[in-house]
């Protein structure tokens, strides 16, 4: 399962102050950038972000037949070059991705999800997902889920 909402009508300007102000640290999966992963407080939970939280709860109640709730979040931005390596996310059930910037695109194994700022993709916790080397900054809010 993989579905795609446009997120494009929010504020990414106000979203994007609120993640340059937090704090980063190096992470696996990001070689040139930072992360926020497991890294102080989940993003979505920033005062600032709740709007963006209660849209994308929205929207994963929509995916699910069972009812979930966000585990974590964070954010990471990548520098040009840097690639997603291939990954899923074996501790959850539906993960997410909030596209803020970037071009290159999402690879899944029958898939490819083309990003553009405001673009919100949620997935089956268990695809393997990655990119090839990126042409641009990309910055992104990534979640994970669980069952209540």
């Amino acid at each position: 399962m993989i579905e795609q909402y446009d997120l494009s009508f929010l504020n990414l300007e106000k979203i994007l102050k609120v993640l340059q102000s937090s704090q980063t640290r190096e992470h696996g999966l990001v070689s040139d950038g930072g992360s926020s992963y497991n890294y102080g407080m989940p993003i979505l939970e920033h005062p600032e972000l709740l709007g963006l939280k209660k849209i994308i709860q929205k929207h994963i109640d929509e995916c699910s037949l069972k009812p979930l709730k966000l585990i974590n979040s964070w954010f990471n931005i990548s520098n040009p070059g840097n690639e997603l390596k291939p990954h899923n996310h074996p501790q959850s059930i539906i993960s997410g991705a909030f596209y803020l910037s970037g071009k290159i695109p999402l690879i899944f194994p029958d898939t490819k999800v083309e990003p553009y700022p405001g673009l919100l993709v949620i997935f089956s916790s268990d695809l393997v997902h990655y990119t090839k080397p990126e042409i641009e900054q990309r910055i992104v809010i990534s979640f994970n889920t669980e069952y209540l």
